[in-house]
């Protein structure tokens, strides 16, 4: 046997996804952010104008929904593998991003030159907006720096990180579109920023200083890879908040400037979740993938020589069953024999190889006839040793001295049948339930007794069809001193008359829509055919029995015999 197994394409480490070390990562970022700032800061005169309201909305709408996307596309990592990812900080992430990402919604729609949401877009009512999503993404990532990675919840319904934060992102909407007197004056035309807007943008790069301290500490304890990232999209946070405590008009350089800082800084926060839910689960899969591949190819000699070994096993257990299956069906009675004026028939179809259902007819004098029918718990082998043992264990008549023979009736022999297992080493799970009887040829009388048989036997008289129930306690393993009253039934028959005797095997069998074939249809088909000779009435079942299943597999023995009074 040659194992074949295919290698899955490499995975980059996460340490090597970053070139630099991760000081030098943020060190470089934050020399990027402060060329850029000051670039423009010190070449003003060249470089700072005011663009055209049309040519800077398109790139300004543009810029937004990149980022709208971006946040969006942070928000469902963190949504879908939520239910493998416990930890909080992640899910307080999740919330901000979503919540943010509705905020920036509403802002690129309400800039001034936009067509608005619900009111006319303004300079007020997009730089409220611009405010409010600054603050929230400042808090966010504030109180999640205050949350240790490791923290988890047990259990947290995805909807609470997702309809809080929408919720209050339409308040918002509602409260900038139809209140806007609670909100200072943050811009005045010609005149540029007010102090009030100054204090907030502040406060903002307080909060991401904060956070970028918190961060900072806790890579110097843990140098987790995906946090320099992180640093540096703090970093470039900042200076887009200082860019916009500079802009003399909303559509000038430092504007365009602080939009591009956000831009990217929004990027790097979505690598950071991509390496951290996506990335790392993927790389820890190949690595432990690589170690079966090594594992299985050394093991290659071994697996072939366990599997001959097993096949050879397999081999000697299907003989040792075909074995089984000749033994017992050797012992079983024939199908089809004639016991003076009684005709009987049965028909037998194993579960597995061998099965767990017995019956048997003794011809004991001129006058009676012993039959029994049962049905032991399991199959396969145990079961089958199980019905050798009960019919080696049937003792229908005791002999005296004198040769005189007396025939038990069947309650009798129940009884001393459960004694007789009730003293053997059989384990408690096991247990046998059956009908014991004898028919009196001459006065066609049949007697029978229950030891717990769960089917109830089906006479045939005149064209009617009657089930005869009874009751009786199972052979089983339950108290030496204990004796269950069996009790004798006594069934007047005459000429004409049938009954079928069964396990329940044939009414628990079960079609494709799982309905079981029961007592009911085999009334039906008795009551219909049971006019025909018993070997034609047998076929009539096992035809009605074939097409009610259609191939399913059997989940039990089908055993049944017919008696005939003639």
């Amino acid at each position: 046997m040659n194992i074949k197994i295919k290698v899955a394409s490499k995975i980059k480490e996460p340490q090597k996804i970053l070139d630099l070390s991760g000081y030098q990562l943020v060190i470089s970022y934050f020399l990027i952010g402060l060329v850029m700032f000051y670039g423009v800061r010190f070449l003003e005169e060249s470089i700072y104008q005011i663009f055209t309201k049309e040519h800077y909305l398109i790139l300004h709408t543009l810029m937004e929904f990149i980022t709208i996307i971006i946040y969006t596309a942070s928000f469902l990592i963190i949504y879908y593998v939520g239910e493998w990812d416990k930890r909080l900080r992640m899910k307080v992430l999740a919330a901000v991003f979503l919540f943010v990402a509705g905020i920036d919604f509403w802002h690129t729609f309400s800039y001034s030159g936009m067509p608005g949401i619900f009111v006319p877009s303004s300079n007020q009512s997009a730089i409220c907006f611009w405010v409010v999503g600054r603050i929230g993404f400042a808090a966010g990532l504030l109180i999640s720096s205050f949350i240790p990675l490791e923290i988890k919840v047990r259990k947290i319904h995805k909807w609470l990180i997702v309809i809080p934060p929408m919720l209050l992102s339409f308040i918002f909407l509602f409260l900038v579109s139809y209140f806007p007197g609670i909100f200072p004056d943050f811009f005045i035309e010609g005149k540029g920023l007010t102090i009030e807007k100054y204090v907030l943008e502040y406060i903002i790069i307080i909060m991401l200083i904060i956070a970028f301290i918190n961060f900072m500490r806790e890579y110097k304890k843990t140098r987790s890879n995906e946090l320099p990232l992180l640093l540096s999209a703090l970093i470039l946070s900042i200076f887009s908040e200082l860019s916009f405590t500079n802009y003399f008009s909303v559509y000038d350089t430092y504007n365009l400037l602080g939009h591009i800082y956000k831009l990217i800084a929004s990027f790097l926060i979505f690598k950071v979740l991509f390496i951290v839910n996506i990335h790392h689960p993927y790389y820890k899969l190949n690595k432990a993938e690589k170690e079966i591949i090594k594992y299985a190819n050394n093991l290659e000699q071994l697996v072939q020589q366990r599997t001959e070994e097993i096949n050879q096993a397999n081999q000697e257990m299907l003989r040792d069953l075909e074995y089984a299956k000749t033994i017992q069906k050797a012992i079983m009675p024939v199908k089809h024999a004639q016991f003076d004026n009684l005709e009987v028939y049965s028909e037998y179809v194993p579960y597995e190889k061998v099965g767990g259902d017995f019956y048997g007819f003794e011809d004991l004098n001129d006058s009676y006839l012993a039959f029994y029918i049962g049905d032991v718990a399991g199959h396969g082998i145990p079961a089958a040793m199980m019905t050798i043992f009960m019919k080696q264990t049937i003792i229908t008549e005791k002999i005296f001295q004198s040769g005189f023979k007396e025939i038990f009736t069947p309650k009798e022999v129940l009884a001393n049948l459960y004694k007789e297992y009730n003293a053997t080493d059989f384990p408690l799970e096991m247990y046998a339930v059956m009908i014991y009887g004898v028919y009196n040829k001459k006065t066609k009388d049949l007697i029978f007794s229950s030891a717990g048989l769960n089917t109830y036997p089906l006479i045939y008289k005149d064209g009617i069809v009657e089930p005869i129930e009874h009751t009786g306690f199972p052979i089983c393993k339950f108290d030496k001193n204990y004796q269950p009253e069996f009790q004798n039934y006594i069934i007047p028959l005459k000429k004409g008359n049938r009954l079928l005797f069964y396990t329940d095997g044939i009414i628990e069998v079960s079609n494709r829509k799982g309905e079981l074939f029961g007592e009911e249809r085999l009334i039906k088909i008795f009551q219909k055919k049971g006019h025909l000779s018993l070997e034609k009435f047998s076929q009539e079942i096992l035809k009605e029995l074939n097409q009610f299943t259609k191939g399913v597999r059997l989940n039990d023995d089908v055993h049944y015999f017919i008696m005939e009074v003639k």
